[in-house]
């Protein structure tokens, strides 16, 4: 029987490959667009950047889809501009997570450094296995 933190991961795990698999196009076009935009928002604040972001996503998306239906094709660039909203901020939200676990990876480690040769014996351990699990 898995552990609760096996579990856990498990469904991390699910969860991620359920978005890589029906986002995948379009986080690949948000990348291209990143890229593409990125010398015109740069200076912008957060919030116009996702903005910028999202219009030229949801216009490219609106392209790429063609409905033989007028009133499908009026609503799918509504629809697009949603989608492009909710991929902005899966893509914020991993960054931030990755930039936060980084961060206190690096504070960790300088704890073990600092305060190494002085801790006691298990909360030294424990340390170490939460530098473990955080370089995973």
């Amino acid at each position: 029987m898995p552990t609760k933190r096996e579990r856990r991961l498990q469904h991390r795990q699910n969860a991620a490959d359920f978005l890589d698999t029906h986002s995948g196009p379009v986080m690949r076009q948000l990348a291209e667009v990143i890229h593409d935009l990125s010398e015109e928002v740069d200076g912008l604040k957060q919030f116009e950047q996702d903005a910028a972001y999202a219009a030229e996503l949801s216009f490219r998306l609106d392209n790429a889809l063609q409905f033989g239906d007028p009133l499908l094709e009026a609503m799918d660039g509504v629809i697009a501009f949603f989608v492009a909203l909710g991929a902005i901020g899966i893509w914020r939200a991993v960054s931030r997570r990755d930039r936060l676990r980084a961060a206190r990876l690096d504070r960790l480690q300088d704890r073990l450094e600092r305060r190494g040769p002085k801790m006691a014996k298990m909360a030294k351990i424990r340390l170490q296995r939460k530098i473990e699990r955080l370089s995973k």
